[in-house]
């Protein structure tokens, strides 16, 4: 029953608590996370099903050794990591699904973490997009490859501020 099995699945980045079940339910059905990549593949190996719980943390802390082992002491082994995510798992106790975090303010200060990367991450290519010489672009590029530009940047534009509205929901409900 080994091997590993690999699913598309995407999330918007307040979707931490569907994360969380999906997590859940796949451990339920023998497939337990050992990698997730940026472009929503999850990777999944075959085991024994069980009652495994997931807490996703977004953080700059994972890089910080003593966060690591406060969190393996309290009993939760990292599963898996991209871009700035941590995938926390510890086994269900009697049913009951243990937190990462016990108090609003610590899960507003994940969401305000988030807020502000992607803020920052956004800001260049507004700023690029706002100075940029879009006729000598225009020019240079094929009618494809401007199609496919085009397409990413309004697919960018469109999911980056339902993001950002969405986690500042996030926050406004944790106060």
């Amino acid at each position: 029953m080994s091997g590993t099995i690999k699913k598309f699945k995407f999330f918007f980045a307040h979707q931490d608590a569907e994360q969380e079940a999906w997590l859940r339910a796949m451990a339920q059905q023998g497939l337990h996370l050992v990698n997730v990549n940026p472009f929503c593949v999850w990777t999944f190996r075959h085991d024994a099903p069980s009652d495994v719980v997931y807490r996703v943390d977004f953080s700059h802390a994972n890089e910080d050794p003593s966060y690591r082992q406060l969190m393996q002491d309290a009993g939760w082994t990292l599963a898996a990591t991209t871009v700035g995510w941590q995938y926390w798992a510890t086994n269900a106790v009697n049913g009951r699904a243990p937190e990462l975090f016990t108090d609003n303010a610590s899960k507003a200060r994940k969401f305000k973490q988030l807020l502000s990367v992607l803020v920052c991450t956004a800001m260049p290519l507004f700023i690029m997009i706002v100075v940029s010489d879009k006729q000598r672009v225009m020019e240079q590029l094929s009618l494809p490859s401007l199609v496919i530009l085009g397409a990413i940047l309004a697919g960018y534009f469109l999911i980056m501020p339902y993001s950002v509205v969405r986690l500042l929901g996030r926050v406004r409900e944790l106060k």
